[in-house]
């Protein structure tokens, strides 16, 4: 019987397709879906931002203390289009890659799991993204995707400067 239409009376709240319950933890918001094909259920982690922020202020620490690199930005960020599960940290470091401009207009991206000295969640892993002055300027100027992105993270309040120098300082007001 629907109550739809009657008054005093309101609908249950609506459950979305295939969502089966949330569970939450300090770390993470998990979502249980009902999988594609059959009735596996599947957990998506949805929120990891800003919950490592100590760790990754811990990691930029130790990034500043290395001798042969000048560190200028660093930025804890999270993209809007990827996957929320993963922290993603974004590097400027003089002369980077020789301070080569890529010619595919990707800057390097690696990502790693767990380890003793960055701890993460199963199924999280940590996105680091590093480049040098020249080529995030030219990076900003030719719009590339990881720009794009990061701008997106700034705009929508998900990008937190850990850390800038005079330089890095200029090169993230570059960023409009």
């Amino acid at each position: 019987m629907s109550t739809h239409g009657q008054k005093g009376r309101s609908r249950p709240p609506r459950q979305h397709a295939g969502l089966h319950r949330i569970h939450t933890s300090p770390l993470r918001v998990d979502v249980v879906r009902r999988g594609r094909y059959g009735s596996q259920n599947m957990r998506t982690a949805i929120a990891i931002y800003p919950d490592f922020e100590p760790q990754v202020r811990d990691l930029v620490a130790q990034h500043r203390k290395l001798k042969d690199q000048s560190l200028r930005l660093a930025v804890y960020f999270a993209p809007p289009r990827r996957a929320k599960r993963d922290i993603f940290l974004f590097e400027v470091i003089d002369g980077f890659g020789g301070d080569a401009i890529d010619q595919d207009a990707k800057l390097f991206e690696f990502g790693y799991g767990s380890t003793p000295g960055f701890p993460v969640p199963s199924e999280t892993t940590l996105r680091m993204i590093l480049t040098s002055p020249t080529e995030f300027r030219h990076a900003i100027v030719h719009d590339w995707k990881a720009v794009q992105e990061l701008r997106a993270a700034r705009d929508a309040g998900d990008a937190m400067v850990i850390h800038q120098d005079a330089s890095g300082k200029r090169l993230w007001s570059l960023l409009k």
